[in-house]
């Protein structure tokens, strides 16, 4: 049990370096954001749109719903629509063509997996949501984040979308075992 609070902690911190709630700039402790290549896809700059609808409680329930709404559109492959319930910080460093494009051309083996919320833990803004993952070994922790109103996801490692194409970024993924085993990406 303390090996798996101790695990939690480390994880919330680990995701929480740079998943501020400002977008203004790479954080000081985490590594910069790269920039955008100008023959990539991603070579126009375009301003983020903010989550729409009504404002989500910043409650364990909040973030319950947000996690089942990215599950739901995610796993039935709409990567745009799951796009939108990206975090603020990882759509201004992973613009939506290359999100679609990566996840379209680097299906998971478990991606159609049946997921189970099994823990939500809130603190401050963001929260961690624990899930078992059908035919997976380990539960898979996700950080949300909330701002403005809403609950976002912040997915852990978004340095797979940052090789200047969305070829290289699948070339990149499919190298580090993201198209053939779930890693949470």
């Amino acid at each position: 049990m303390r090996l798996s609070k101790g695990l939690l902690a480390g994880l919330a911190a680990a995701g929480l370096i740079g998943c501020s709630s400002s977008a203004s700039g790479p954080s000081a402790s985490g590594p910069s954001l790269a920039k955008p290549s100008a023959s990539g896809p991603s070579a126009k700059a375009s301003p983020v749109p903010a989550q729409t609808g009504p404002a989500e409680p910043k409650t364990r329930a909040g973030a319950r719903a947000a996690a089942r709404r990215y599950d739901g559109l995610y796993l039935a492959q709409r990567f745009a629509d799951s796009w939108d319930l990206l975090a603020t910080t990882a759509k201004v460093q992973v613009p939506r063509g290359v999100w679609v494009g990566v996840h379209n051309g680097c299906p998971s083996a478990k991606a159609g997996a049946a997921r189970t919320i099994k823990a939500v833990v809130v603190f401050g803004n963001a929260a961690i949501v624990t899930e078992t993952i059908a035919g997976a070994r380990h539960p898979a922790e996700h950080v949300f984040n909330y701002t403005d109103g809403h609950w976002g996801y912040s997915p852990n490692d978004l340095s797979i979308y940052r090789h200047g194409s969305v070829a290289a970024d699948i070339t990149a993924a499919k190298a580090a075992g993201f198209c053939t085993s779930w890693k949470g990406f």
